[in-house]
């Protein structure tokens, strides 16, 4: 059977009986991987089917998700339909709550971004211009800065 080439839906043929089963599993499948929420990472399929919840399945797995190994698992009808993720594809694991990414072998952890906050003192000299020893890593984004005066300031003007 002819499928698409991004999420290998199947596609009607010409003259075929019973047309709307395949695009009731075409459905089914686009369902279950868009806006993709894996209930879970796991070797044994749950003892009920749950209409359009989609798994990760690892390798190892056994009973009705024996030799599917690297797919993912769609409840549809009672049973499951079978997709292979692509590389890039990006889900949400349910039970773990975190975000992974397919790599091309395997779903792997999201890295969090990494924020720091950083609380300095830096006296003030005379002059135009005055430099911190604190540094801005190159492509860093700053969010906000602010700054408190613990003691008094004074300048003279001139003109």
């Amino acid at each position: 059977m002819a499928e698409t080439g991004n999420l290998g839906l199947p596609l009607l043929a010409p003259s075929q009986a019973q047309k709307h089963v395949t695009v009731n599993e075409a459905l089914a499948r686009l369902d279950g991987l868009t806006q993709m929420r894996l209930m879970s990472v796991a070797t044994v399929s749950p003892p009920a089917v749950a209409e359009g919840a989609a798994w990760a399945v690892p390798a190892g797995a056994t009973g009705d998700w024996a030799g599917q190994d690297g797919r993912i698992a769609i409840g549809s009808n009672g049973g499951w339909v079978f997709a292979d993720p692509a590389e890039g594809w990006r889900g949400w694991v349910v039970d773990e709550a975190r975000e992974v990414r397919h790599d091309g072998t395997g779903w792997a952890g999201m890295p969090g971004p990494a924020i720091r906050s950083v609380t300095f003192d830096h006296a003030v000299a005379a002059g135009p211009a005055s430099v911190t020893t604190e540094v801005i890593p190159q492509n860093a984004m700053v969010f906000a800065v602010t700054g408190r005066v613990a003691s008094a300031l004074s300048a003279t003007l001139t003109s």
